[in-house]
């Protein structure tokens, strides 16, 4: 399993990451404020990641990113964000790294594996000493990933997200 920039030929599979995210929402099998695909059907997915490193494309509450495409193979697993620094609202929700594993793979030890991947890349793009993960309270897959990669839970936040009150784990791990 590897990351690698976003790549044209794997957007059939990540549209079907996305379709199927929406389909684990309605069922509410997912929450929205945790799909991690954009439609492709209205973002340009490969431009999109290259901008999201580039500060100057960004919306201004917005951090620079490195997105990437996590795949197996010929595969297409899902997608990570590595933010390069923390705005207090990323301090609260989101952290350093989010990432987003195709429905079809859940639970099958990928998303222990992206972010072990995901950890390594923040040391190689420069982030140093400990990196905040977070995950909603109820999300037993998310915060069993995060402590299978040494995630040390500082605390439990409570936030406001679609004007629904979550709790939220806030993890850091150590680099």
């Amino acid at each position: 399993m590897q990351l690698i920039d976003a790549e044209e030929k794997y957007l059939p599979e990540y549209k079907e990451a996305y379709l199927m995210s929406l389909q684990k929402i309605e069922t509410g099998e997912m929450k929205k404020h945790n799909l991690m695909f954009k439609n492709p059907e209205e973002v340009d997915i490969v431009q999109s990641f290259k901008d999201s490193r580039d500060k100057s494309k960004l919306p201004q509450e917005y951090v620079p990113a490195y997105d990437y495409f996590i795949v197996d193979e010929d595969k297409f697993i899902g997608r990570i964000s590595i933010r390069t620094e923390l705005t207090p609202s990323l301090l609260k929700y989101g952290g350093h790294i989010g990432y987003g594993i195709h429905p079809k793979y859940w639970k099958k030890g990928y998303g222990t594996k992206a972010l072990e991947l995901g950890l390594q890349k923040a040391r190689e793009i420069g982030l140093t000493g400990k990196v905040l993960v977070t995950c909603d309270d109820d999300n037993i897959g998310s915060y069993k990933i995060i402590e299978h990669n040494n995630g040390i839970l500082e605390n439990k936040v409570e936030n406001m997200i679609d004007d629904e009150k979550i709790l939220t784990r806030r993890y850091w791990i150590g680099l």
